[in-house]
């Protein structure tokens, strides 16, 4: 598994070299820039090539690698040109992901209309949008729908990729659990297992997203997911969002570490 520093939140002041130094110190091989939140790193859709190739330079000089350009362009917008604009912009993040050599783009869906009978024509908007991406990016790079917003309901994330079924359209687990909630698709409450819900989303997955995994209520969940991506020999990325804010990231980072290696050791 390639273990990831996502800089959401905890990187969202902080410098490339501040980023570099954390992820060196803290053993985080691999990090996923989250572009249109104006992160001082300064990859975005429109960064000149030319940036990102430094970008790399500075990352191959501290043995680190790009975990994924994680955009945050939608595809939800009623009108066919406002999905047109936000498929280019992903197409200019692809272009860049295969000159520094980043095998992995994350996009958004992102919201449903309220009313369920509405929601069809928009997923299938969505997936056609995805087939797009994934018929230009190609072999080289996975194009991934986070399981965010709407599409926390892994109910409407599953249509999307299972009707483009692509190779490389993938999804990203977002770290929240289908257990008791107000969902289409749901386990219930004291589920004795999440493995229903892992192996309907496995053969689509490319990344997962950790939030706060070592809270109680959702520890047992991280524990039996990590089992058994061992158990299927998992290699894709396992992204650490981090929401911490204070004062010592350092340690908070570390932890985070210790607490993966702990999960894959078995």
């Amino acid at each position: 598994m390639k273990w990831t520093l996502n800089t959401y939140q905890v990187g969202q002041k902080w410098s490339l070299s501040t980023l570099i130094e954390m992820c060196v110190k803290t053993g985080y091989p691999y990090i996923e820039f989250l572009q249109d939140f104006g992160q001082p790193h300064g990859l975005e859709w429109d960064t000149p090539k030319r940036k990102y190739l430094e970008m790399k330079k500075k990352l191959d000089a501290a043995g680190l690698q790009f975990g994924s350009l994680t955009s945050c362009q939608t595809f939800h917008a009623p009108e066919a040109s406002a999905r047109a604009e936000s498929v280019k912009r992903v197409k200019r993040v692809i272009d860049r992901a295969k000159e520094v050599g980043c095998d992995h783009v994350r996009v958004l869906g992102d919201r449903l209309p309220a009313n369920e009978a509405e929601r069809v024509p928009v997923v299938d908007n969505i997936a056609a949008c995805f087939e797009e991406l994934g018929e230009y990016a190609g072999p080289d790079v996975a194009v991934s729908l986070e399981v965010h917003g709407s599409f926390t309901d892994p109910y409407y994330a599953m249509m999307v990729v299972q009707k483009v079924e692509l190779p490389n359209v993938g999804l990203v687990f977002n770290g929240q659990w289908p257990v008791g909630k107000p969902w289409k698709y749901v386990l219930p409450v004291g589920t004795p297992s999440i493995r229903p819900f892992f192996e309907m989303i496995y053969p689509y997955l490319t990344s997962v997203h950790l939030h706060e995994m070592e809270k109680p209520e959702v520890l047992g969940y991280y524990q039996e997911f990590f089992a058994l991506l061992v158990e299927n020999g998992y290699q894709g990325y396992v992204a650490n969002e981090a929401a911490y804010i204070g004062p010592d990231p350092e340690k908070v980072l570390r932890m985070y570490t210790a607490m993966f290696q702990t999960m894959i050791s078995g």
